[in-house]
């Protein structure tokens, strides 16, 4: 996928402040063949570009520039309205007609969802809508671009000082460590520039606390008002693990084999590394289609008695670790060890193959599997569905289009997991369509 905004300057006429006036420009935000700022404006013309001042933008973009590249979404935030403005163009300064277009990152891409919405006041109407998933850097450079565009046109008319020039320039003078520190912040919601020194200090022992490993799963899902219970919390967790170790050798043993065929996490779509990591690794197990509906089958299938299995899966108390639903590290033998959530003997089992996916393409490292929109999250979270219910294996079960609840909770029961599961499958897969 590929962005562009492409921007026109424009005569303004009385358009009050300088700023605003000297950045009149029309503008077109494209993501490959979609146009984004597509409208139908008071005289009934559809057009594709809006007339805007591009100050207010540039100012956005700078303001939230951390978050915008580093705030990864999870479900706590996700129902947050002050997430929603730092990460949405509409809440660009000054009321002007910007589309409504949601910017979030995710690791090493960043989601892009836009909807049509009609302005009254403005009497236009943004006409399209649609998702896309863009590569960090070129959403950075992009962004970097429009920033750059802005400012050497405030410079040329004799502009300077202003509030975005002065903020642009403490972003792009921040070396190594403040970059650090202000990734960290941000990821965590806050804004890195307004941290009184306790706070400052708060963050800048969570580089101590956490691993390298796993630092920005952490930082994802760590709430900033509860830094140092949870991240206690974690380490809790994570000791609780190494004692819970299982050989795996089978699984072990099919890592270097599927290695390259989907163990890496693609950036622009890390689930469909996740699926076809799975898929090989039924393969080599010689799983084929067939369903993993217990405790007793998955043992089975990786070559482990179901009653040690089972003491893996065991529920653990995360504490106040609210959106940490298991941990993968190693036993004093060096041998793959969990930790799971407590919950339901299916969502175990889910946690814990989700688990299988780290120790297939990182073995012989820490991580957490969180409630966090990351790359990696959604990549070990496709993993698990497709080990434990196949798309194949669902395929040839489903003979219409349309499938009611009765039949998701069915195939559900049958397959020994959740119904949302199924239904993600069926959807995800294309397989049929949730009634």
């Amino acid at each position: 996928m590929a962005i562009r905004i492409e921007t026109e300057w424009v005569h303004a006429e009385a358009i009050s402040g300088p700023e605003l006036s000297a950045t009149w420009a029309s503008l077109r935000i494209r993501v490959n063949d979609e146009v984004i700022t597509r409208i139908v404006d008071r005289t009934d013309t559809v057009r594709s570009r809006v007339y805007v001042p591009l100050y207010p933008l540039a100012e956005s973009i700078v303001t939230n520039w951390w978050f915008l590249l580093h705030e990864v979404e999870n479900p706590a935030k996700a129902m947050d309205v002050a997430f929603t403005r730092r990460h949405s163009l509409v809440s660009a300064p000054e009321g002007y007609a910007f589309p409504n277009l949601q910017l979030t990152p995710s690791g090493e891409r960043v989601r892009l969802v836009w909807k049509g919405e009609r302005r009254h006041w403005s009497r236009i109407e943004f006409l399209d809508e649609g998702e896309a998933w863009i590569d960090l850097d070129e959403f950075r450079e992009c962004c970097r671009d429009l920033v750059d565009r802005v400012v050497r046109r405030l410079l040329a008319l004799g502009i300077e000082e202003t509030f975005l020039q002065e903020e642009w320039a403490g972003v792009q003078a921040a070396d190594h460590d403040e970059a650090v520190f202000c990734k960290a912040a941000a990821g965590l919601g806050l804004d890195p520039y307004a941290l009184d020194d306790e706070a400052r200090a708060s963050v800048m022992r969570l580089e101590e606390a956490l691993d390298r490993d796993w630092f920005g799963e952490a930082i994802a899902v760590l709430d900033a008002e509860r830094l140092d219970a949870q991240v206690a919390s974690i380490a809790a967790v994570l000791e609780a693990g190494r004692s819970n170790g299982i050989s795996l050798e089978r699984l072990r043993s099919i890592g270097p084999l599927v290695a390259g065929t989907g163990a890496e996490r693609q950036v622009d779509r890390p689930w469909a590394s996740g699926y076809a990591l799975a898929r090989h690794a039924r393969q080599e197990l010689d799983l084929s289609g067939t369903p993993l509906p217990a405790t007793a089958d998955l043992a089975t299938a990786l070559g482990e008695e179901p009653q040690a299995l089972a003491g893996v899966m065991r529920a653990t108390d995360f504490g106040v670790a609210d959106l940490v639903n298991g941990v993968v590290t190693q036993d004093e033998n060096g041998r793959p060890a969990f930790a799971v959530r407590s919950g339901h003997e299916s969502a175990r089992r889910f946690q814990f193959c989700r688990g299988l996916a780290e120790v297939l393409a990182a073995p012989n490292t820490d991580a957490l599997l969180t409630q966090a929109r990351s790359d990696r999250q959604q990549w070990s979270r496709a993993f698990a569905a497709e080990f434990l219910a196949p798309s194949a294996a669902l395929r040839a079960r489903v003979s219409c289009s349309t499938l009611n609840e009765d039949a998701v909770d069915e195939l559900a029961a049958e397959f020994g997991v959740s119904s949302m599961l199924i239904a993600h499958q069926v959807q995800n897969h294309g397989i049929a369509e949730i009634r």
